[in-house]
């Protein structure tokens, strides 16, 4: 019986790349969206195309309920998952004196209150089926970062990464990791990022990660050679955490 991995947040970006990048390395896929529709009919379209089974599924994960639902009918398509990816968050920034209630709150509930209970259903249906998995929250460099304008959403990443370290520490009596793969800037090609070189002074390596890079992350840290690996952090961001001073001061440039 073939293995089957869900992914949320799957119509766009990461979590495309994603959700196909387990696909081409043998898995069933079901494909979590809440509004880009387009999106995940398309991946599945291209999932199908490699002889592989792919099923979506839309869901609000701010509301607690939609998530159990998501989770019965995936159980009732595909059984339990082997890998469970909880990819789907937003981004939303504004300086501390300017954030309002509704951004925090809006924020709080799909990167981290969201990312909780899916993680939660993920860990009940693998326990329910007694089925070693892994699971991986996608979060951020801000987990660690202090960027301008950032502090619901750093502080929300840096929250989600300490459910990693929790949720591993419980749930290794089952046989399930936890883990986290934490992107810097990645060539998503979402507008909002701006071009990729305004940034380079910030990223020693001088380019942004890809979704396919962060995928392989996330097969890497789900399969055999990881067997030992939970309740840790990839940090994906091309050494910016690294940097605390002027680029020259590394040498970056001539």
């Amino acid at each position: 019986m073939a293995k089957c991995a869900f992914v949320t947040g799957a119509g766009t970006g990461i979590g495309r790349g994603i959700a196909l990048h387990l696909a081409e390395n043998g898995f069933d896929v079901g494909l979590h969206y809440n509004s880009s529709s387009e999106g995940a009919e398309s991946a599945a379209a291209e999932i199908r195309s490699m002889g592989r089974r792919a099923e979506i599924f839309r869901g609000n994960l701010r509301d607690t309920d939609a998530i159990c639902e998501m989770f019965t009918e995936f159980e009732a398509v595909f059984g339990a998952p082997d890998i469970f990816v909880n990819n789907a968050g937003i981004t939303k920034k504004a300086p501390f004196l300017e954030t309002t209630p509704e951004m925090f709150d809006d924020v709080m509930g799909v990167d981290y209150r969201a990312a909780y209970f899916c993680m939660q259903a993920a860990a009940r249906s693998m326990v329910k089926h007694s089925i070693r998995g892994s699971i991986v929250l996608i979060t951020s460099n801000h987990a660690y970062a202090h960027f301008g304008d950032a502090s619901v959403y750093g502080s929300v990443k840096a929250a989600a990464a300490k459910v990693v370290e929790h949720a591993a520490i419980e749930l290794a009596r089952y046989g399930i990791r936890v883990n986290s793969v934490c992107p810097g800037w990645t060539d998503t090609g979402a507008a909002r990022l701006g071009n990729k070189e305004d940034s380079f002074y910030k990223i020693p390596l001088q380019r942004w990660t890809t979704p396919e890079e962060v995928a392989k992350a996330v097969l890497y840290l789900s399969g055999d050679g990881a067997a030992s690996i939970t309740g840790t952090h990839l940090v994906i961001d091309g050494g910016a955490l690294l940097q605390s001073d002027k680029p020259e001061m590394y040498g970056f440039y001539p």
